[in-house]
């Protein structure tokens, strides 16, 4: 049996989830442009709240959230990430690696759902190292968000997404 730990045994980092060398940042998309089993591309990082052993998370109504994962050392101890939404029976679970993206849940039919509202109440498990995190992350609409957080949310997501980056 593996310790558990709580929110308390991670860290947030300016937006960075940090347990134990495994690093999480929240990632928006247009709900327009979400796609079931893609690769998504971030159109920002969203910013994170913690109260108490809820991570909150600002999600407008046309916003869906992926969660991006990746540990410190290259060849370190793997990691498996679960992200279940208990109201609509639908869940997720990737391994780190060769998996870094949590872009949907599957519901017990198989159909696949975002990682967006009117869903708002997520339980997240952590697991590396043979230690386990478990949390809450609910998503709050932004000014909901900025009221508990006690910073501003993100502006809405309008237009198309953003060009990739350029690599020279």
């Amino acid at each position: 049996m593996s310790p558990t730990n709580s929110l308390s045994s991670s860290d947030l980092q300016r937006d960075l989830l940090v347990f134990m060398g495994l690093r999480m940042r929240v990632h928006r998309i247009g709900l327009a442009h979400w796609q079931a089993g893609a690769r998504l591309r971030s159109w920002g990082v969203v910013p994170l709240h913690r109260n108490g052993d809820e991570l909150l998370a600002p999600c407008g109504a046309r916003e869906a959230l992926w969660l991006g994962f990746w540990q410190d050392e290259e060849d370190g101890p793997g990691a498996t990430v679960e992200l279940h939404d208990r109201a609509r029976g639908a869940s997720a679970s990737i391994v780190l690696p060769p998996e870094f993206q949590l872009t949907a849940l599957r519901g017990a039919d198989g159909t696949a759902h975002p990682i967006a509202p009117p869903a708002a109440h997520y339980a997240l498990a952590l697991s590396t190292g043979g230690a386990q995190c478990l949390l809450s992350l609910q998503l709050q609409p932004p000014r909901e968000w900025a009221q508990a957080a006690g910073r501003a949310a993100p502006p809405a997501l309008t237009g198309p997404p953003p060009l990739p980056p350029r690599y020279a």
